[in-house]
């Protein structure tokens, strides 16, 4: 077998060199629900099957404009209660005595 030969292709840049494009004029939901103190998942629930104004549905997720972000707070309107705290103890604690 012929010795394989090292890779040309550049190295993949660190998470400190990622940067997210500052000339775009979309958000994606993460970056919405941010703005709008929504967490992610309930932000997509809520959004899916409905027409919002900005909002585009696309092969990838959605693509929300960023000038429309009042209006969709608006119709959107208060955040759900986040779910209740899990039933698990936390590392540390100890389970209270039995009877």
């Amino acid at each position: 077998m012929p010795p394989q030969k090292a890779s040309t292709s550049q190295p993949k840049a660190d998470a400190s060199e990622k940067q997210k494009s500052k000339d775009r004029d979309w958000l994606t939901t993460a970056e919405l629900a941010t703005k709008i103190g929504w967490r992610e998942h309930a932000l997509r629930d809520a959004m899916r099957g409905k027409e919002l104004p900005g909002v585009r549905r696309t092969s990838f997720g959605y693509h929300i404009e960023a000038s429309s972000v009042d209006e969709i707070s608006k119709v959107l309107g208060a955040p759900p209660p986040k779910p209740n705290s899990p039933k698990r103890l936390p590392a540390r604690a100890t389970a209270p005595p039995r009877p």
